[in-house]
């Protein structure tokens, strides 16, 4: 869980991350304040390469009338295969489920 005063949240909050395809690479990275009912595209600052790492960044805005979110990230690999959300699927195809954080917005 994370707390942020309402008086940073009204300029905006920077949230970045990292996202990893193995030998496929990542071709974009999604984010959703609203546990994933709607995606916006993040940038990618800096794509990697095969088998490394890359950075994304993504500038939210929270709304003004809601206090709590549940922040959610996907990648799409450089196949085009959306991560998906599953718990319990095989470690060799790929991780499962989407990093999610909550996030309370306060005075």
């Amino acid at each position: 869980e994370s707390w942020i005063k309402i008086a940073d949240a009204a300029k905006g909050v920077s949230v970045k991350g990292v996202a990893f395809g193995g030998d496929r690479g990542i071709s974009q990275v999604e984010f959703s304040s609203d546990d994933g009912e709607s995606w916006d595209e993040a940038k990618i600052d800096y794509p990697g390469t095969k088998l490394t790492w890359a950075l994304w960044s993504f500038n939210w805005a929270p709304d003004d009338d809601v206090d709590d979110y549940t922040l959610v990230v996907r990648a799409t690999d450089g196949e085009g295969k959306v991560q998906e959300f599953e718990e319990d699927r095989a470690f060799t195809s790929g991780i499962t489920g989407f990093h999610k954080v909550i996030v309370h917005i306060f005075a």
